[in-house]
């Protein structure tokens, strides 16, 4: 499901339908899974993390996004995703369409900026310092506002 990671420390977190109109920062999407071990350490280390938690809340729109258990559909800059379904399981095409080589690994984190472009992505545990710099340094590398959903 899409939701914050970090609930329990009020960090703003946002779902895809509820960007706003005007986007004025990036979006930061962390894709994970409910079986991914590394997911949970990641976790744990952004929560304990008041100087990133912080970051987050100010400098981007964070979404986490479970792209296995997302089964709704997605307008994300004027394009819609579904879910694909196989058998038992399945995977959302925005986590195919966002991801290196369209291979989903978990976790990953995407900045995407304003404009709907991947500015950065990382596949696999990123160290709480990249993420600071990463976000710290977002807003410059983003520069149009328009919103995800727009014709």
């Amino acid at each position: 499901m899409i939701s914050g990671i970090l609930n329990s420390q009020e960090v703003k977190h946002y779902g895809f339908d509820s960007l706003p109109e005007k986007l004025e920062k990036p979006i930061l999407i962390y894709m994970k899974t409910d079986w991914c071990s590394i997911c949970k350490v990641q976790k744990y280390q952004v929560e304990k993390d008041l100087e990133l938690r912080n970051l987050m809340e100010e400098k981007v729109y964070f979404i986490t996004f479970n792209p296995e258990k997302y089964k709704e559909s997605i307008k994300f800059f004027d394009k819609n995703y579904n879910y694909i379904s196989n058998g038992n399981s399945g995977i959302h095409e925005l986590a195919v369409e966002i991801s290196s080589n369209k291979k989903p690994v978990y976790p990953s984190w995407i900045l995407i900026g304003n404009n709907g472009k991947v500015l950065f992505r990382n596949e696999g545990l990123i160290d709480n310092g990249i993420l600071k710099l990463l976000i710290s340094n977002s807003t410059s590398l983003s520069v149009t506002n328009k919103k995800p959903s727009e014709n």
